[in-house]
């Protein structure tokens, strides 16, 4: 197949990441790639390294459509939010020009643009939990209806191994951690918008109970880090910039004993939480049960970390691994396990290539079948776990999300108003 990959950027985020991984992984398969992005990035190295062609498009309707004419598709992959943004001229570039089908890879779990059904034929979301919860927030029943044009390509994460021993003994020296000392970590871009207050909280609740535990920052907001500096626990803190050197960042996992993932947002995926797995590190995560969830998808409670929502039950958490040296093997060992299965690249690339083959022969899912019952059990694993455990948890958690639903239902309403 001729294939275009259009989306926003090729900046260092999720979506970029996961775009290229595909993009560059449908080469060897026998297929012609070409990205087109809006904004040019730090990913168009690595793209053009490996053979993928790369295309700079001004942000308009009739350069898109320029872009697709010379580079002549036959199907177009296209990574959107599922919400209304800069890369809906696509829908009109297309409109310039003869039909050609697009799989968008919804990256959000947001059906909120209705102007895109003029020009999508399919839908893949990033992890069965953002499939699940996309139909429900526009109030869509789970059946074969749904799964007719819509699948999962989970985002993928290739097999890496650690640092040496020796290498990740003296990056923790050089950071001043010693032997005895339990290393928790939250590494993560410092936005506002996905910064909450809940790690934090809950480490120096533990660390009142437990001397012996720092936390390592890559990257948190700045008033934090000086708050950090200025705390008198601040030699408790180590505060690192964001980098977007792989070696850099593999050699900081590997150095952590314990990875703490919060986002006020929630992950619909979530390489911060996938790639420290991937290196066997067991996650102390939390529930967001009005966002995203993919989350506790991933970091599955007490088998691959804990999930705790609350500052109390999080220190808690916090406490026990930091107790248990094997305790954190072991779920180091299935959190490896884990993501591997869930996210590996060659699974998802079979999907993405034979969803791209049905768009372009006007065929329905060919996966349609087990989507539901993986889509099924994936639902009734959310109901259980998404509430936290316990009633202060329960009590944190579920008012908020009985109004957020209430808007998304209003919302609903809206929007097959405004369809029909």
């Amino acid at each position: 197949m001729r294939l275009a990959v259009f989306l926003n950027s090729l900046g260092i985020g999720g979506t970029e990441k996961a775009a290229s991984r595909w993009a560059w992984g449908l080469e060897p398969r026998g297929h012609e790639v070409t990205v087109l992005t809006l904004k040019d990035g730090p990913r168009r190295a690595g793209l053009e390294s490996r053979g993928v062609r790369v295309r700079v498009v001004e942000s308009s309707a009739h350069a898109v459509a320029d872009a697709l004419r010379e580079t002549a598709p036959e199907v177009i992959h296209a990574h959107a939010p599922g919400h209304p943004h800069e890369g809906d001229v696509l829908g009109g570039g297309l409109a310039r020009l003869p039909r050609i089908p697009v799989v968008q890879t919804n990256v959000f779990g947001h059906l909120t643009n209705p102007r895109e059904n003029a020009w999508t034929d399919f839908r893949l979301f990033i992890s069965w939990t953002s499939c699940v919860q996309a139909a429900r927030r526009v109030f869509l029943a789970l059946d074969e209806n749904f799964f007719r044009r819509a699948s999962v390509a989970v985002y993928p994460v290739d097999p890496v191994e650690s640092p040496s021993a020796a290498n990740i003994s003296a990056f923790r020296k050089r950071l001043g951690v010693s032997d005895n000392e339990t290393l928790f970590g939250r590494l993560s871009r410092p936005e506002p918008n996905k910064w909450t207050d809940l790690a934090l909280n809950a480490f120096m609740r533990a660390l009142q109970n437990n001397r012996s535990i720092k936390l390592l920052l890559r990257e948190p907001p700045g008033h934090v880090s000086e708050k950090l500096r200025t705390s008198p626990d601040a030699h408790h803190f180590i505060v690192m910039p964001a980098t977007s050197d792989p070696d850099e960042l593999r050699l900081t996992m590997a150095a952590l004993d314990v990875v703490l993932h919060t986002s006020s947002i929630g992950e619909s995926f979530g390489y911060g939480i996938a790639e420290p797995m991937n290196l066997g590190k067991p996650v102390i995560t939390h529930s967001v049960p009005w966002q995203d969830q993919a989350q506790i998808e991933l970091v599955r409670n007490g088998e691959c970390g804990l999930v705790a929502s609350t500052p109390l039950t999080m220190a808690r958490a916090i406490l026990r691994l930091a107790g248990d040296t094997t305790l954190r093997h072991e779920m180091g060992i299935r959190a490896r396990a884990h993501i591997r299965s869930l996210a590996d690249p060659d699974t998802s690339l079979s999907r993405i290539e034979r969803i791209l083959g049905a768009a372009l022969q006007g065929c329905d899912n060919p996966f349609a079948v087990e989507d539901l019952k993986r889509a099924k059990a994936t639902a009734a694993y959310l109901d259980t776990h998404q509430f936290g455990l316990g009633w202060r948890e329960r009590l944190a958690l579920y008012p908020f999300y009985c109004r957020v639903r209430f808007h998304e239902r209003r919302r609903a309403i809206r929007i097959q108003v405004f369809q029909q």
